[in-house]
């Protein structure tokens, strides 16, 4: 196929990331080629400052009572990502994780005749159709031409359903190097990518720092300027400094021990061999949702990847300072972590995996 226009969408922090390499290899293989993307800093670095259609800040929600609150702005993000479709007709749609809105978006493409034309649908993270929603690899089958899955488990059960899905390994693994963990430093403390994590979390994770008695260092995420944060530490009465996280956390060093929200950073920072706590807490509706529907029994990437509860997690009811303050104890002094990330680096590190999807990408 020949690949002349191309549309990414990515739709939160780390799928930004992902967006950014990918971009940067499909750029080296053809300088030329056109792109339309929905993204936020990262990609649009790549595109030397080229504007997304639509920014990844207005797409950043996540559980259901957030999602409910803001449903007219995800309609007009909608109908403005279709829009931008329907005028450009791109040969390949590269959609990166985001599934309650990308798998929508599949068929929608699906409807419009796109693959019947001759463009071509892939999927960058696979959605997480053994976490819960099954019923997900249907669309997968039947609305994408190929599907990269980043754990390595995901690769067999996708093309047992049929669907097309090599597996190159785990970006991460590539990106971020070992290295960084000081067991005099700081804490790192990482509420999360969105501002309604950091309300929820700011206070827990600062009174459990100050209870282990450490200094912190806080990290934000690129794509939301600084004052927001700034706001909700104000407003929790917390002083303190942010260090930005522009490309996940290579670029972390000099730290003892991490708190981390749920998400792709719990993965980062265990590569980096930095001793960790996963902690995640999120409104009371969501989270009763959520765990009549998830059938895994952990929340983290690496005790997914390790199928063990390699670190510890620290969820809702148990995210309350004096269980962290155990955690974070307990994983300073445990004598297998060094064998621990030897074993998540050997799981996924296949070399840098996105020239290979790229090159698979085109030839579709």
């Amino acid at each position: 196929m020949a690949v002349k226009k191309v549309f990414v969408l990515a739709g939160e922090a780390s799928g930004d990331v992902l967006g950014a390499e990918f971009l940067t290899a499909l750029r080296a293989a053809d300088p030329h080629v056109s792109i339309t993307y929905t993204g936020g800093p990262a990609m649009s670095a790549v595109l030397q400052g080229q504007a997304p259609r639509v920014s990844m800040e207005k797409m950043a929600f996540m559980g259901f009572a957030e999602v409910l609150r803001h449903l007219p702005q995800i309609w007009r993000n909608d109908q403005t990502i279709k829009r931008a479709l329907l005028q450009e007709r791109p040969d390949l749609v590269v959609l990166i994780d985001y599934p309650g809105y990308g798998l929508r978006l599949a068929k929608w493409l699906n409807s419009q005749g796109f693959r019947r034309e001759g463009a071509r649908v892939v999927q960058l993270v696979s959605p997480q159709f053994w976490a819960w929603k099954p019923g997900r690899l249907t669309t997968l089958k039947a609305c994408f031409d190929a599907v990269y899955p980043l754990l390595p488990f995901e690769s067999p059960l996708l093309a047992k359903a049929g669907v097309v899905a090599p597996y190159f390994g785990h970006p991460a693994a590539f990106r971020v190097p070992l290295g960084g963990w000081d067991p005099q430093g700081p804490i790192a403390l990482l509420p999360g990518s969105r501002t309604q994590e950091w309300a929820q979390h700011v206070p827990i994770f600062a009174a459990t720092a100050q209870a282990l008695g450490r200094e912190v260092r806080w990290y934000r995420p690129a794509h939301i300027p600084p004052g927001a944060y700034q706001k909700i530490l104000a407003r929790l009465g917390v002083t303190a400094s942010l260090e930005t996280i522009h490309c996940g956390v290579p670029s972390m060093q000099g730290v003892s021990g991490a708190l981390v929200a749920s998400g792709t950073a719990t993965l980062e920072v265990a590569l980096r061999g930095i001793p960790l706590v996963v902690a995640y807490k999120t409104s009371r509706l969501s989270y009763e949702i959520g765990k009549r529907v998830i059938r895994v029994p952990y929340i983290s990437l690496v005790n997914l990847i390790l199928d063990r509860p390699a670190v510890s997690e620290c969820v809702q009811d148990r995210c309350v300072p004096d269980i962290l303050t155990q955690a974070m104890a307990q994983a300073w002094t445990r004598p297998d972590w060094v064998q621990t990330v030897a074993e998540l680096r050997q799981a996924i590190d296949l070399g840098d995996p996105m020239p290979k999807v790229v090159q698979h990408a085109r030839s579709l």
